[in-house]
């Protein structure tokens, strides 16, 4: 049987008959014959797998949107692999090379800091990427984000219209996933209150919550409203409140950014901002495909909204 004839059944491109077809499957069979994908992808870049490189392990929302991605990925026929950069641009290099090397079909990528010409040069060899969460202005690339500003904005509000009048944010030193914008954006909404505001900025975890509320009410003994970045914040904060015989709500209002299935189950059940890491999924598994089947486009950003879930803490 010529070489030719076995690769057009292998790689399923027709041209032969269904006789023809059925003895080469026979022997690959019986010889127990697998085909090398990873060659293959390095030739057509379908390789049938993408990549998902996050930074930060411990933010609930990053671990959500890998188990959906993945659910995503598979209905559309592909594997999936999973990387972290550790919030580190040096390390985020060397995940994007590797899956490179593995001919993935596409990427999708929680960028560290200002890495957007990290992406660019990938973009421009050719390869599909999704950055979520930061827009790259790049061909063969797309964005898909949360609106955490409409976000920032309802909870601000809801503090406001609760009486909160002196409001701190507890930001991420890492996560794009942070509900406190820029400056501007916080002086813009706060200034036209009236109502004062301190930010700092933790590891994304209980216990940065904790460190961030004591460093709050250092800047401000008279705090009486929390933003937190995303709800394991929140609920590291709520903790430290209390043991400071500070009552939550009563005596300061904390409201968290995610919604994680514990924010529900704890005391009191965290008032927080939803973000819908199952719409994020299928947001960012569809603007891959559109990039893989439209290669070299420059797309609008994909923003996904936002609610604000009241609950006890605020």
């Amino acid at each position: 049987m010529a070489p030719r004839t076995v690769s057009r059944v292998v790689n399923d491109e027709g041209g032969y008959s269904q006789a023809t077809r059925q003895r080469i499957l026979d022997a690959i069979e019986e010889l127990g014959y697998r085909p090398n994908l990873l060659a293959r992808g390095l030739i057509t870049r379908r390789s049938g797998t993408v990549g998902l490189v996050v930074g930060n392990l411990t933010d609930p929302l990053v671990l959500a949107l890998a188990a959906s991605a993945q659910d995503s990925f598979r209905e559309q026929g592909r594997s999936m692999f999973f990387a972290s950069s550790d919030d580190d641009a040096d390390r985020q290099g060397a995940v994007l090379q590797s899956l490179w090397s593995h001919a993935v079909e596409g990427m999708i990528v929680i960028p560290v800091g200002d890495s957007s010409r990290q992406l660019a040069d990938y973009s421009r060899r050719g390869l599909p990427i999704v950055a979520v969460g930061s827009p790259v202005e790049a061909r063969n690339v797309a964005g898909v984000m949360f609106d955490l500003d409409a976000g920032f904005r309802l909870a601000v509000r809801h503090l406001l219209d609760t009486g909160r009048r002196s409001i701190g944010m507890i930001g991420s030193v890492s996560s794009p996933y942070a509900l406190c914008p820029g400056e501007e954006g916080k002086d813009e909404v706060l200034g036209a209150s009236g109502a004062g505001a301190q930010m700092v900025r933790v590891q994304p975890t209980v216990a940065g919550g904790a460190a961030g509320l004591e460093q709050l009410l250092e800047l401000e003994p008279d705090l009486d409203g929390i933003l937190s970045c995303n709800d394991l914040v929140a609920i590291g904060a709520v903790g430290a409140a209390r043991a400071r015989g500070r009552r939550v709500p009563e005596d300061i209002g904390i409201i968290g950014c995610n919604d994680i299935e514990p924010a529900a189950l704890v005391t009191p059940s965290l008032t927080t901002i939803r973000l819908d890491a199952g719409l994020l999924a299928a947001a960012v598994a569809a603007a891959l495909q559109g990039l893989i089947d439209e290669p070299g486009e420059q797309r609008d950003p994909v923003v996904l909204p936002v609610e604000l879930v009241v609950r006890d803490s605020a």
